[in-house]
């Protein structure tokens, strides 16, 4: 991890897209439109406490493979990202730990630790250099206390979080290894999105070895299914590089 550098004090808008750069919107989010933790902050808090989380606020750098936390530590931060690529990895035994989230641009780290006892229960990695926007956690905590309606949209933000989490835990449970591997992939899209200069193809994709394990399968799985779907004109595999050829296809094997 680079040095940390304090943000600059600017105006309300310039704060929230330094934690969120392309994802403001022009009204306030809603639960059937999942907002971003800046997003929150910049409908929800007072002019106040925004200025104190902009003082408040530092910038840190990861390099690809770098923890930006790790599960068992005190919860001392919360995160956003601001440009990147994280998982997430919880531990399932003692020996076996398994991809639990992806988390891109603008998503927030940490917040699964909130409690009397804030501890970090997963592992968040950088799987490309990345820019994380760090606020304290008393502050975190006392902003929720004092602004009422942020707090009633964080509340609802998170159980949002935790219903997704719920079912894509039951998706791959109940899907079959092309199921699971379909899952993995639209997560990954959902995530990442698209390279901008070339439409189909993931910005960013997971390693076979990562998918291998947020899919609870093996990498010899991931390698048959993967030339499975290219051969079905589902995907089209470009070396370590997956492109989206037919994205309805791809959701009806997570459907099914």
């Amino acid at each position: 991890m680079m040095s940390t550098l304090a943000m600059p004090l600017t105006s309300v808008h310039a704060f929230a897209d330094s934690f969120a750069p392309h994802i403001m919107t022009a009204r306030p989010p809603t639960p059937a439109d999942p907002a971003h933790l800046s997003e929150l902050i910049e409908h929800y808090c007072s002019p106040e406490w925004k200025e104190l989380l902009r003082e408040r606020n530092t910038v840190l750098t990861f390099r690809t493979g770098e923890h930006i936390f790790r599960s068992g530590d005190h919860a001392d931060r919360m995160f956003m990202i601001a440009r990147g690529c994280v998982k997430v990895t919880a531990k399932l035994t003692s020996d076996t730990e398994r991809i639990i989230r992806l988390a891109g641009d603008g998503e927030v780290l940490g917040h699964r630790a909130i409690g009397d006892e804030p501890v970090y229960a997963a592992t968040a990695t950088a799987l490309t250099a990345t820019e994380v926007n760090s606020i304290p956690m008393p502050l975190f905590l006392n902003t929720l206390k004092a602004n009422g309606a942020f707090c009633y949209q964080f509340l609802l933000f998170f159980a949002e979080d935790m219903r997704r989490l719920e079912q894509q835990m039951r998706d791959l449970s109940r899907l079959d290894v092309t199921g699971r591997v379909a899952r993995v992939i639209k997560l990954n899209m959902d995530t990442f999105g698209f390279d901008v200069k070339q439409p189909g193809k993931l910005a960013f994709t997971l390693s076979r070895r990562d998918i291998a394990n947020a899919a609870g399968t093996t990498y010899e799985s991931v390698i048959r299914t993967l030339a499975q779907l290219h051969r079905r004109r589902i995907i089209t595999l470009a070396g370590k590089e997956i492109h989206i050829r037919n994205a309805m296809a791809l959701v009806k094997l997570i459907s099914h």
